[in-house]
């Protein structure tokens, strides 16, 4: 999967803008990054730093590795990315920032047209020290992420792929890492692949992408959520004492996640899979959804999730044993590592893996 946006540039400007929502590029000619960046992610600030004298002086983009640097504030009294149960920042954020930055300097440095679509191939993220991602009494954290841009498969001048990292560090301190793969499509090739993806589903999927009629919901905090708004999936359709099958409500997702137009929304398998890997460590392995944490995670997707189509997530232990066996970290907290697998009829569209731990 994922899901198409277009890299887009903005109007040049004069000096850095201060106090108001937006992004500002930092290199001989600033560019304000324009929406949907601006609107979903608050201020915050990308700075280019280009590795060459020439690169500094003129501008120039030979098609390597670009590097940058994100700034901004996290999110305290957002709807979405301040809605945790858990004491912790959201890891969703860093994860957007670096999607969408991506996104905006593949059209601005890697000269990639605006009639490409971004598929997301794979995308990851680890927490590294977790104190750091605590809420702190005082608002305002300030994150930063060092970004690697790297373009690949270059044809002409442009890139056909590109891979991105970063290190992610809150007030000064590194604390994770993530990763992601972005592959430009041409139209035709995407219409293609689009077009097989819509087949193969609609053959053996039916239904709205909606909740089956009359299906309940999790209560929020069962998701690691505060806010009925926020939760995505329903109650299990299937259950046994080793897997848990659940309905997502793709309309939900789209009205509170970035980039939804007419595309199923970018974040909605990490937040979808985030949410039933909370209900799923509550039934499977008798842990607290409502402390818990995603620390790794880690996607593959394959082709496209249609929008209109019911979407399913099922999860099990990623590791064979005995059900409900709890593991510890050196720290004696118990986690869990779960597999996840997103389909719609019988075709996979994402497989996930992620480690949930539980803080007492």
């Amino acid at each position: 999967m994922n899901l198409p946006s277009s890299p887009s540039t903005g109007p040049s400007t004069g000096s850095l803008p201060t106090g108001r929502a937006g992004a500002v590029v930092t290199d001989a000619a600033p560019l304000q990054v324009p929406p949907p960046a601006a609107a979903f992610l608050g201020p915050h600030h990308l700075v280019h730093r280009p590795d060459t004298p020439e690169g500094f002086l003129l501008s120039a983009t030979p098609p390597g590795r670009h590097r940058f640097g994100f700034s901004a504030r996290l999110p305290e009294a957002h709807p979405l990315f301040a809605d945790s149960t858990a004491p912790f920042h959201d890891v969703l954020y860093p994860m957007e920032s670096l999607r969408q930055m991506a996104v905006f300097a593949a059209g601005r440095y890697f000269r990639v047209p605006d009639n490409r679509r971004i598929l997301l191939a794979d995308c990851a993220f680890a927490i590294t020290a977790l104190p750091s991602w605590q809420r702190a009494a005082p608002a305002g954290a300030r994150l930063t992420l060092d970004l690697d841009l790297t373009p690949a498969d270059v044809v002409k001048g442009v890139p056909r792929s590109m891979d991105c990292g970063a290190s992610i560090s809150i007030d000064d301190e590194e604390c994770g890492t993530v990763r992601a793969r972005l592959v430009f499509l041409m139209p035709g090739v995407y219409r293609n692949h689009r077009a097989n993806s819509r087949r193969e589903s609609e053959r053996t999927a039916g239904g709205n992408s909606g909740l089956p009629d009359g299906h309940g919901v999790p209560g929020a905090e069962l998701v690691g959520r505060c806010s009925p708004r926020n939760v995505l999936i329903g109650l299990p359709l299937e259950e046994d004492d080793e897997s848990l099958t659940f309905p997502v409500n793709i309309p939900a997702a789209r009205e509170v996640l970035p980039d939804s137009g007419s595309e199923v929304p970018a974040a909605l398998f990490l937040e979808a899979s985030r949410q039933a890997a909370l209900f799923g460590v509550g039934e499977l392995y008798g842990l607290a959804p409502g402390h818990a944490v995603l620390t790794r995670w880690e996607a593959a997707f394959r082709g496209f999730a249609e929008p209109g189509l019911p979407l399913l997530c099922s999860v099990r232990p990623q590791h064979r044993g005995t059900p409900g066996e709890v593991r510890r970290d050196a720290a004696g907290r118990p986690f869990a590592e779960l597999s996840l697998v997103f389909t719609q009829g019988i075709r996979v569209v994402a497989e996930v893996s992620t480690s949930v731990l539980q803080i007492c």
